[in-house]
């Protein structure tokens, strides 16, 4: 999986994602744009908090006064179990 898909999971996020993890972590289960299920653990940062070398030139210049950059600690593909639970929520009122 490439980080492109991981934050494309995260922004594409429906309820009841992202959830709490602990520790200022947030987890959100979702497809990528092919439909693989990924799970995504993430943190939400402040600019100040980031390595000015980990984000290109273009992701500086995009940011706005108050944005938060997502920072991707984990991410991995649901497994078969996982995957049942994902379905299951979605169809859950």
């Amino acid at each position: 999986m490439t980080p492109l898909e991981a934050e494309l999971v995260i922004e594409t996020a429906e309820p009841p994602w992202p959830q709490q993890k602990g520790d200022d972590k947030l987890v959100v289960w979702g497809p990528t744009e092919t439909g693989r299920l990924l799970q995504v653990i993430f943190v939400l940062k402040a600019p100040e908090e980031v390595e000015f070398d980990s984000l290109t030139i273009d992701q500086w210049a995009d940011l706005d006064a108050g944005d938060e950059i997502i920072y991707v600690i984990h991410a991995m593909e649901l497994t078969p179990a996982m995957k049942r639970q994902y379905r299951k929520r979605r169809r859950s009122p």
